[in-house]
């Protein structure tokens, strides 16, 4: 897929290079997606995922530390006066052991058995992650909405330019017939006058309707990081059809399987962290004076290592006292995503079902506006025949040229909204 997305960049960056002044729907919300800057969050959620799950399943390497220590014991083990004496009349000295202690240990402890907590803090490592992943791509798809609106608002101020280019092509060419009329005194100053007015208006009217276009396809140009100009064509869309679906597929029930998933993880959790841990333990030490105090005591202390190597069996109670409460807390947090998901449901159902009532309201209305055109154009071209023999007003002649330049303009609102509807109803179902 990554291939296939880079040739179509390719592709459609070498044709704007090569002038290409035409650009699609498609093209517009493909691009837009690459060109986003969220879409560097894919790669960093990639690398938390995996930093946080080498964090987790590090709790079963063993663990090593190091200390050292010099004390002073205020008392200390000493025999009795009396065997004190019986000790020396045998020739045998005995002291009281040192006060001063010093040593240096190092301990492992080595994870055996911890009731799965280690095992479920990478599974919520994990579905932490799906649900980051998720929620980029429900930010991601709702770009899409964007493009739309940027995208249908350009080609319907492209629509409208090119409408208002044909009511100027008619004023003019009935400015110039209007023109020679008046060189041979069949037509009045104040009718020139009267047309080179409407014909002003309609290029003033042009020129908003330009300076606005520019504005949109600027807006575009920085959404998908295309070079595009004023010069620049949009594709009218060409849909399959009414497409059809429930909605199922929008990237956030995706995101709430997720939460859901990640809420399983915490519920595994909750139960691993009251369960009792087993491990092995290995104790090496090296202290001034040994564990065998008599030798001390004897006046044979010295440096001396000794280990100490054992099973420790370690149960923290303490999760119980908070382990209902955060059951329920999870338990909670289900039933509001459920209601989230219902709400969800019921927001696309209701609006799908106004968007589809909006494009058989405007297929209905577009029946008519072909006729409405065909009729207006003929008004008009009679009309301009009876000004050319002197027996229409110009007044008549202005009146039928914008009233086919309405329905001319109503055709080209009607058509775009439909298509807006249409790609409006695929967003909202995914489709």
């Amino acid at each position: 897929m990554k291939r296939i997305a880079c040739l179509i960049l390719f592709v459609i960056g070498a044709a704007v290079c090569y002038g290409q002044h035409r650009v699609t729907l498609e093209e517009c919300q493909l691009l837009a997606r690459d060109n986003y800057p969220v879409i560097a969050q894919q790669e960093l959620i990639d690398q938390l995922e995996e930093f946080n799950i080498s964090n987790a399943r590090r709790n079963w390497l063993p663990k090593i530390s190091l200390s050292a220590m010099a004390a002073y014991l205020s008392e200390v083990p000493e025999f009795p006066s009396t065997l004190n004496d019986l000790f020396s009349q045998l020739g045998v000295n005995l002291a009281a052991m040192p006060n001063t202690l010093y040593g240096t240990t190092v301990q492992i402890q080595q994870a055996i058995w911890d009731g799965g907590l280690i095992k479920a803090q990478t599974e919520a490592a994990k579905a932490e992650s799906e649900v980051s992943r998720r929620s980029w791509e429900s930010e991601m798809y709702a770009l899409t909405e964007r493009v739309n609106q940027l995208y249908f608002g350009s080609l319907l101020l492209q629509e409208n330019i090119a409408t208002a280019d044909l009511m100027i092509e008619d004023l003019q060419r009935n400015y110039k017939m209007l023109e020679s009329m008046a060189a041979f005194g069949t037509a009045e100053k104040n009718d020139l006058d009267m047309l080179k007015v409407e014909i002003l208006g309609a290029q003033q009217q042009r020129a908003q309707l330009a300076s606005t276009r520019t504005a949109y396809i600027a807006m575009l140009s920085i959404m998908t990081g295309l070079e595009l100009t004023a010069a620049t064509e949009l594709e009218k869309p060409a849909p399959d059809g009414i497409p059809a679906g429930d909605g199922s597929r929008r990237p956030e029930f995706a995101l709430l399987d997720a939460q859901a998933g990640l809420l399983d993880a915490q519920r595994r959790a909750v139960r691993a962290s009251v369960m009792p841990q087993i491990g092995a333990f290995v104790l090496g030490a090296y202290s001034n004076p040994s564990p065998n105090i008599f030798n001390s005591m004897m006046g044979n202390g010295k440096w001396s290592p000794y280990l100490f190597a054992g099973i420790s069996l370690k149960w923290n109670i303490d999760g119980f006292y908070t382990k209902k409460n955060r059951m329920s807390q999870i338990e909670l947090n289900r039933k509001r995503l459920e209601t989230q998901r219902e709400t969800l449901l019921y927001n696309i159902r209701l609006q799908s079902t106004q968007e589809r009532a909006a494009i058989e309201q405007m297929e209905e209305v577009m029946r008519y506006d072909d006729e409405i055109i065909r009729l207006r154009s003929t008004i008009r071209k009679r009309t301009e025949a009876q000004v050319t023999n002197g027996e229409g007003s110009v007044n008549d002649l202005l009146r039928d040229i914008n009233a086919e330049d309405r329905a001319r303009r109503n055709r080209t609102a009607h058509e775009v909204e439909w298509l807006k509807n249409i790609y409006d109803l695929k967003y909202t179902i995914n489709q």
